[in-house]
């Protein structure tokens, strides 16, 4: 079947997908852990986890500029492996944005009720209300969508810059330069809670059937996100550990920075992470959609899914479809299980698009690419082989809970298979 979305897409619009996809809530929580796990070297530990992720979003960067349709993950898997392995990786795409979107409905519901203690009553209510505007300003087309998260990009940076320019340009309240010596104990621990913070840039890739120029828009958009939120993480550590030495202990470690700025800092930082959490949420509602409208017009999954509003030019039913599942996990589930299956089926995703670059590179190396990684295959190479160590670091029960969605994935899809043929199967019977 052929795509029938609108192309309306520019490279800027994609970058804000993918920066926005990334900056969530996890910022404004993670300086303190990395403080007390990194030590002095803190700002050290974004640069590395920066670093390797990068390498994983080059990969995802040459796979883009092959292709011009929706989907992302799936449609580069597709590409060198089949349709069925394919499937695995976008539905496991698809699992990670469901699972977040739920999580991060919880969470932002959470820091509503901390600003207006009277809401806690109607936490299911904030949770469906959002849950639904979100789904409905999707559904009346791509620009609104993309507006959205413009939007909530640039309100989320600006708490976040004035941290930085504030803690870089104050007078810093430790007798000693913050990043100066010191070991820390658990350098690598660090490095791999924030792996994990950089995790959304692919959101930049996803909607490239609505592109106006996908093979160049999505690289920028996935090595631009990384590179930038890599420098600006790295400040904001730098920035609240200046503030507050005593960060580490913090549990809001950011909110805490904030009280060090001026009086009603830290209500506006609780503010900030509000906001974010809820633009993250315009990002995921834009592109968890594009997942499953591409899996079912790729034949994985009943066509139904793939079905476009016409005057809109949106697929409306996967949007709702999503919608309505992020809801019930959001609302059933707990944050802690939605964390767990959200990381594990992310390095799946991640580690098989890496795989499919070096296979479509020996396959057919000399195939245009808008976009081409120097070193052959070396850099998706050692990017899929640190996607197998992090995975390896997971829990029994973060694995069994990514095995379980990946088990129900595979058997939708068998089940749909099956009925697809059977009509073709009555109708050979009655000619005979």
């Amino acid at each position: 079947m052929e795509e029938s979305l609108r192309r309306a897409l520019s490279t800027p619009e994609v970058l804000f997908l993918g920066i926005n996809g990334v900056v969530g809530a996890g910022i404004f929580l993670l300086p303190g852990t990395v403080a007390k796990d990194a030590g002095n070297h803190a700002v050290w530990a974004y640069l590395v986890a920066g670093a390797i992720i990068i390498l994983i979003g080059l990969a995802f960067a040459e796979a883009s500029s092959m292709v011009s349709n929706t989907g992302g993950p799936y449609v580069y898997t597709s590409k060198a492996m089949g349709r069925t392995v394919g499937f695995t990786v976008g539905w496991m795409s698809w699992v990670t944005f469901v699972t977040g979107w739920a999580a991060l409905s919880v969470g932002l519901a959470g820091y509503l009720i901390v600003l207006i203690p009277s809401l806690a009553p109607f936490k299911a209510v904030i949770i469906l209300g959002i849950i639904g505007l979100l789904c409905l300003l999707n559904s009346l087309g791509i620009r609104r969508g993309s507006g959205a998260v413009a939007f909530f990009t640039v309100a989320k940076l600006l708490p976040l810059a004035l941290l930085i320019l504030y803690g870089l340009f104050s007078l810093s309240t430790s007798t000693s330069h913050p990043y100066m010596g010191g070991t820390p104990t658990h350098f690598g621990q660090a490095v791999l809670v924030l792996i994990f913070a950089y995790g959304g840039f692919e959101m930049a890739s996803i909607p490239a059937g609505e592109m106006t120029n996908p093979k160049r828009s999505a690289a920028i958009g996935v090595v631009g996100t990384l590179v930038g939120t890599t420098i600006f993480y790295a400040l904001i550590q730098w920035a609240t550990q200046r503030l507050d030495p005593s960060l580490a202990s913090s549990a809001t470690p950011v909110g805490a920075a904030g009280a060090m700025m001026f009086a009603g800092g830290a209500i506006v930082m609780t503010i900030g992470a509000t906001i974010s959490i809820l633009g993250t949420q315009s990002g995921v509602a834009l592109s968890a959609p594009r997942v499953l409208y591409a899996l079912s017009l790729g034949d994985g999954l009943p066509p139904v899914f793939s079905k476009v509003w016409r005057r809109f030019q949106t697929p409306v039913v996967a949007i709702w479809v999503t919608g309505v599942l992020a809801s019930l996990l959001a609302l059933t589930g707990t944050f802690t299980h939605l964390i767990l299956l959200n990381v594990a089926a992310r390095l799946y995703e991640y580690g098989m698009v890496c795989i499919a670059v070096i296979i479509l590179r020996l396959r057919d190396p000399k195939s245009t690419r808008a976009f081409r990684l120097p070193l052959g295959i070396t850099i998706p190479l050692v990017a899929a082989i640190l996607c197998l160590a992090l995975l390896t670091r997971e829990s029994g029960q973060q694995i069994v809970a990514a095995a379980a969605a990946l088990v129900i994935g595979v058997l939708i899809f068998a089940i749909d298979k099956v009925t697809r043929r059977r009509p073709d199967t009555q109708n050979m019977a009655n000619q005979k």
